[in-house]
């Protein structure tokens, strides 16, 4: 399966905000590494996307509320994700492309 991560599920590892930590966590985990202390370490176990002019491109014209959203959506399109792993799906409703929370991830993937 491949998805996308909202940059808040890594950031609710890193700053340990509740209470979405758990969930965030276990997701990270997935990739093999126990500490998430600092960005070179969040490095070292997850893949960065590039992201193209064609990518920035696409989010500027969607003109959407919150570009950076719009970016990861757009991001996410260009490298065929299943889905966006977010705990604001909210902010992903209006691009039309499958998400998950946290949680839902773990329970299909158990």
């Amino acid at each position: 399966m491949k998805i996308m991560c909202d940059p808040n599920v890594i950031i609710n590892v890193l700053l340990e905000r509740e209470p979405f930590v758990e969930d965030s966590c276990k997701v990270l985990c997935l990739c093999t590494v126990l500490a998430y202390k600092a960005i070179e370490k969040l490095l070292e176990i997850v893949k960065v996307c590039s992201v193209t002019n064609n990518d920035i491109l696409a989010a500027f014209q969607r003109k959407a509320k919150d570009f950076e959203d719009c970016l990861v959506a757009a991001c996410s399109r260009s490298i065929h994700c299943d889905s966006i792993v977010t705990r604001n799906k909210k902010d992903f409703e209006e691009f039309d492309i499958p998400l998950l929370s946290p949680a839902e991830l773990l329970q299909q993937l158990s």
